[in-house]
């Protein structure tokens, strides 16, 4: 389990027998466990360097209840799942609502739970590659926007083709040492001051 070794549950119960017993066979099996007696010690310890891989939150505590622990775990970035005593449809449908990972029933046998556990962490870090994979691109996508609009200026300014106009770009940005697509941005305000300041020139003249 070298590759579990590395990944960390987060385990939030008001209960400090289950929590102890739960964490004491997880640690067994090869897992960081950080514990919380309620809703609020767990989104201190969610918020720590680095986060952890997955909460584990009992769904009903005496102070700030599970769903509400998880719906703030998730503004954080924590995904999380639960478990319960209770296996009603409720419960269930709440769970889901919150885009919950898995759920567990108590009594909590560890070793039968970890198959359950496994599959979360997967789909929580298969959540998290997919939502930096938008990001990135997402990035790239707002970069070649407004490059592009800039190439096709200097295309028409200059009488050259894409690619000339693009060095002209690359070049400017080198001798500055900054990047093509905050050249590119300053290009674009320049231009458009001035095309806004032309525009009120001939109506002025109108």
């Amino acid at each position: 389990m070298d590759s579990e070794k590395r990944q960390t549950l987060l385990l939030i119960d008001d209960d400090s027998l289950v929590l102890a017993t739960f964490a004491k066979g997880l640690k067994e099996l090869g897992y960081e466990v950080l514990l919380a007696g309620d809703g609020r010690k767990g989104l201190q310890l969610a918020a720590s360097e680095p986060p952890p891989d997955l909460a584990i939150i009992d769904m009903r505590m005496r102070e700030m209840s599970g769903i509400e622990t998880a719906r703030r775990l998730k503004q954080l970035g924590v995904p999380a799942m639960f478990f319960s005593a209770y296996d009603d449809e409720e419960s269930v449908e709440q769970a889901v609502a919150e885009g919950a990972m898995g759920y567990l029933l108590k009594p909590i046998d560890v070793e039968k739970a970890v198959p359950t556990i496994k599959a979360a962490l997967k789909r929580a870090q298969d959540l998290r590659e997919s939502r930096d994979a938008e990001k990135r691109l997402g990035g790239a996508l707002e970069t070649s926007n407004v490059v592009n609009v800039v190439v096709g200026i200097l295309m028409e300014r200059h009488r050259v083709d894409r690619q000339e106009a693009f060095d002209l770009l690359r070049n400017r940005a080198r001798s500055e040492r900054r990047k093509v697509k905050e050249v590119a941005e300053e290009f674009l305000d320049y231009w458009e001051r001035f095309n806004r300041l032309q525009t009120g020139k001939r109506a002025d003249q109108s």
